[in-house]
């Protein structure tokens, strides 16, 4: 019997018009490794194959890829949740009209209260207003259909917290504007940046990422802002210590996988460790390779020893010069510093 794997994240691609300082994935930096459109589609049969009940478009830049809404409506169509994670830069009337009957969740992420705070931490002078352009867009055809009675997504916004964008009254009057200007929002989602791929090195540790007790008094702020705005958005500051092992539960189990864009699969989420490929090998082979590897004493010392984010920051290095194929390796020591995080004067 095939293995059943209830969520799956997918970066279809690693091309984005982005140069976000805190990528996980280093995407705009690398070859994308998009596959072809029936190519892609096998892995979609993999994914039905497991009776996933979610899946998350993630990349790079999803809507960068032609066949990435056929791909989306495909597992929609099938009773799959599937959520689209985009920056918004190409997002257009057609395609969020198309993404009405493809998707369940579109989230656009905003790393910055403002446009050159925002432009600054994603690399690139526009980006600010491509995201609040594709937010009006979603806005709009959401209202519109729901005038007609018909179905549509749910739409909001994913905040990556760092330190340049965490200032609580940066985020205030953010949370105020969004409010303001989208009318149909549904949620407005805070969570503090992993230290996984850039957001892991040191020059990122220094200057863009938060602490643990930061993240806790962030949660706070998110709860004040939650009930400030109880009529509009549902707004939430994640624990993104999700990713890390709890008492009384294990990661071994968690079935949640994350596709790269050819097919790769990670032996867990966030790090660049890889099991093989679900277009080469049987999804069951791959999950108890998966399942091995987190249970390996080294790797379950490394997460079980975390303590501070800095301390995350370093496994994560540790494990991804340790797991990482020999490419992963010698782009990760290409890196120098572009993890650094631009902060505006």
């Amino acid at each position: 019997m095939a293995v059943k794997i209830s969520k799956f994240i997918w970066d279809i691609t690693y091309s984005c018009p982005l140069r976000c300082g805190h990528c996980y994935s280093e995407s705009g930096r690398r070859p994308s490794r998009t596959l072809d459109r029936d190519t892609a589609m096998r892995v979609i049969d993999v994914m039905l194959e497991a009776q996933a009940t979610g899946v998350m478009f993630s990349g790079g830049e999803p809507l960068s890829i032609r066949w990435a809404v056929e791909a989306m409506k495909r597992l929609h169509d099938a009773g799959v949740s599937v959520a689209l994670f985009t920056t918004g830069w190409s997002m257009q009337e057609r395609t969020a009209t198309a993404l009405a009957e493809a998707v369940s969740n579109v989230a656009v992420s905003i790393d910055g209260a403002d446009a050159a705070l925002h432009d600054a931490i994603r690399g690139r002078a526009g980006a600010f207003e491509r995201g609040m352009k594709a937010l009006d867009i979603l806005n709009r055809v959401r209202t519109e259909r729901q005038a007609a009675g018909q179905t549509c997504f749910t739409f909001g916004i994913d905040y990556t917290l760092t330190r340049p964008g965490a200032k609580e009254a940066d985020l205030e009057r953010f949370v105020e504007a969004a409010v303001e200007r989208f009318p149909g929002l549904d949620f407005i989602r805070f969570g503090a940046v992993i230290p996984s791929g850039l957001a892991a090195e040191r020059e990122f540790e220094t200057n863009g990422l938060l602490t643990i007790e930061e993240m806790l008094d962030l949660m706070e702020v998110g709860r004040r802002l939650a009930t400030r705005h109880e009529n509009g958005p549902r707004i939430s500051v994640t624990d993104v210590r999700y990713f890390l092992p709890q008492p009384g539960a294990s990661l071994v189990d968690l079935d949640l996988m994350q596709i790269e864009p050819d097919g790769g699969l990670r032996a867990f989420p966030i790090y660049e460790a890889k099991v093989g490929n679900v277009l080469e090998e049987p999804l069951d082979i791959l999950w108890q390779r998966a399942r091995d590897w987190r249970s390996d004493p080294f790797v379950a010392q490394q997460m079980e020893s975390v303590r501070t984010m800095a301390d995350w920051a370093n496994t994560t290095r540790i494990l991804d010069r340790r797991y990482g194929s020999r490419d992963d390796r010698e782009r990760i020591e290409r890196r120098g510093q572009s993890a650094l995080v631009p902060v505006p004067a």
